[in-house]
């Protein structure tokens, strides 16, 4: 009887294992996926963001039922089981269509956030599951919250290629803000009065300069992002091109300006400012030309854009005159 009972239990597991399993195929394929499509001549953007907010309010409710059931014992017999769990199953494979429908020509940004969300939700979603068919009732509400507060996050996820760039350059002007303001803390420790106070002197002369390259990249990002949220549109071809080659030189900004404001630190290292205060310059010229032959550069930003110009190279000079 004890026997029976102990096959009866695993029998019953049988649905939740098999609904991980169904998560981890899915989660493989979107990981391994190459072949996306480039274009769908009558892709309608409305019906299929409409589709997956409605994809997701499903999933929501599907792991909501889910947890409930689990949460304590007895679990549900496997006829029962077997249908919590086809709602769920059904949910997985139409989150696993859906990406296959949103083409490459809405945007490589757009897309890159979407499949990277999509693998995020699979992940949690699968951990989610194996709290299911281990028994772990403590986890369950924990992991279920998981997927509520993914699906939630969607409502602030970009839906086009320049929402996507906004995105991404505010969390590259927040890294830059927090690498200035760390600089602009060490600027408040006085050179000390000591046998080594020229080399003192020099090396916050060295970090003054420094800090007015950091400024300039931290005003480019800003002055830009505000035009790209004024001027932006993701209603052409090539203002989804011009997007995409923008977020690609943005992407390498915040790395560029963290190997310069490092060799800043005391004590200076006036080797790593020679190696790396030219890569930058060099990287916010090429950001300051990409964005004035973008869509996103208007009349209006001339004068700025004239401005930083001339900032990068005096900056860039004032570095070079202490170091070379």
């Amino acid at each position: 009887m004890t026997s029976t009972g102990c096959l009866a239990s695993c029998d019953c597991l049988q649905a939740p294992r098999l609904f991980s399993e169904h998560i981890q195929c899915a989660l493989d394929q979107v990981k391994g996926e190459t072949n996306w499509k480039a274009e769908i001549g009558d892709f309608n953007a409305g019906v299929f963001w409409t589709k997956q907010d409605s994809i997701l309010d499903l999933l929501q409710k599907e792991v909501n039922k889910l947890s409930v059931s689990y949460s304590s014992k007895p679990f549900p017999k496997c006829k029962d089981a077997e249908k919590l769990f086809d709602g769920g199953t059904k949910c997985v494979l139409a989150l696993v269509s859906s990406i296959y429908h949103l083409p490459l020509q809405q945007g490589q940004m757009l897309f890159g956030r979407w499949h990277r969300f999509y693998i995020v939700l699979l992940t949690t979603l699968l951990r989610c599951s194996e709290t299911l068919w281990n028994s772990d009732t403590q986890s369950v509400a924990q992991s279920t919250g998981a997927i509520w507060e993914l699906c939630s996050a969607v409502n602030n996820m970009p839906k086009d290629n320049k929402s996507s760039l906004v995105e991404k350059q505010k969390q590259v002007l927040e890294l830059v803000n927090d690498a200035l303001f760390e600089l602009e803390e060490v600027t408040k420790t006085c050179p000390n009065e000591s046998s080594e106070e020229s080399s003192s002197q020099y090396d916050h002369s060295i970090l003054i300069a420094g800090i007015g390259l950091v400024k300039t990249a931290k005003i480019l990002l800003h002055k830009s992002l505000k035009s790209i949220q004024v001027n932006g549109h993701s209603e052409t071809a090539q203002q989804v091109t011009d997007a995409d080659t923008l977020g690609d030189v943005i992407d390498k900004t915040s790395e560029t300006v963290d190997d310069f404001a490092v060799s800043l630190y005391s004590p200076v290292s006036v080797v790593e400012v020679r190696r790396t205060f030219k890569p930058l310059a060099n990287h916010l010229s090429s950001l300051l030309a990409v964005f004035r032959e973008s869509h996103f550069c208007t009349e209006q930003d001339v004068q700025w854009t004239t401005l930083l110009e001339n900032a990068i190279s005096h900056n860039d000079n004032k570095v070079s005159a202490l170091v070379t």
